[in-house]
């Protein structure tokens, strides 16, 4: 599944923070992880003389960008892993869209922060960029500790998979069943169901009301049902699974599951039944990739099962 990873880095400790976690999924799959610099120096409508010059300061920067790379790739070399470096110029998410469309590539990993810019391209238009472009799915991991240089410790026991009974959401789950599989991971479904209701008035705000007590009661049974079968699925296969409904708000709650779960691997994809896009292309999503201080996996729906 996972035959090449994808890297990008920017030579700082804080782009590092995702290598823990590449080297458990690259052991476990025995994968070969291609680390990747981009070198962006020169905006694509600059003059003539401006290109020259970013094409000049590129071979100033492109040894010391792949001194870096080689020494990383080493220390992962130590750990058994197969690694390779490469170096290229241009605009990050493009590169890493086109060398993921050459190469191959089975999965992206990225840290959420950098130096230079990468927190901008991660968490704004580049990831965006990325996930609709892309058919890889991409592994995000959020510095810990940012102000000790974003440290994190690879360590995965359990993976979340956040559903909402559509296929489109279920679609995260092959996924979770084969990382489970080869990694030892315990399987965690869960799904949340949202205590209050919001009607739009035209141009007038939103207005919003609680769920009454016995409809969420309704709701619970529903979704501990789905759930329920989904589980015996996946541990008719040998799968060591559990569920949990949740309440609240679908971000909210998701963050707070994980931290409650130390040692997990969140795992959803980017599309979902109402309007599970938005809250994984934007707030939702946004929210667990900042907050949960565990990974995130993010995919589309409409890879092959």
């Amino acid at each position: 599944m996972f035959e090449k990873i994808l890297v990008p880095l920017d030579g700082s400790p804080l782009a590092q923070a995702v290598l823990p976690y590449v080297m458990v999924v690259a052991k476990g799959f025995h994968s070969r992880v291609i680390l990747l610099h981009v070198a962006e120096t020169a905006l694509d409508d600059a003059a003539p003389e401006q290109k020259t010059y970013a094409d000049e300061a590129m071979e100033r920067i492109r040894p010391l960008a792949e001194n870096y790379l080689a020494g990383v790739a080493d220390e992962l070399r130590k750990e058994g892993i197969d690694a390779e470096a490469k170096v290229v110029k241009g605009r990050a998410a493009a590169q890493i869209m086109g060398y993921c469309e050459q190469e191959n590539v089975g999965l992206i990993a990225l840290s959420t922060h950098g130096r230079s810019g990468l927190a901008r391209w991660v968490m704004g238009s580049g990831i965006d960029k990325i996930l609709r472009a892309c058919e890889q799915p991409v592994l995000l991991v959020r510095p810990r500790d940012e102000g000790a240089g974003g440290e994190a410790v690879g360590r995965l026991s359990k993976i979340i998979v956040p559903l909402d009974g559509s296929d489109a959401a279920e679609a995260a789950l092959p996924f979770a069943e084969e990382l489970a599989k080869t990694l030892g991971l315990e399987v965690i479904l869960i799904q949340v169901i949202g205590v209050e209701t919001t009607v739009h008035f035209g141009p007038m705000a939103p207005d919003s009301w609680p769920v009454p007590s016995d409809i969420l009661q309704r709701l619970d049974v529903v979704a501990s049902g789905y759930l329920t079968g989904l589980a015996k699925q996946l541990k008719d296969k040998g799968l060591t699974v559990q569920w949990e409904v949740l309440r609240g708000p679908a971000g909210f709650r998701i963050v707070e599951f994980a931290k409650e779960t130390p040692d997990s691997l969140v795992a959803m994809t980017t599309h979902g039944r109402s309007g599970f896009r938005r809250w994984v292309m934007g707030s939702v999503t946004d929210s667990v990739v900042r907050h949960a201080g565990e990974p995130v996996l993010v995919m589309r729906p409409h890879r092959p099962r």
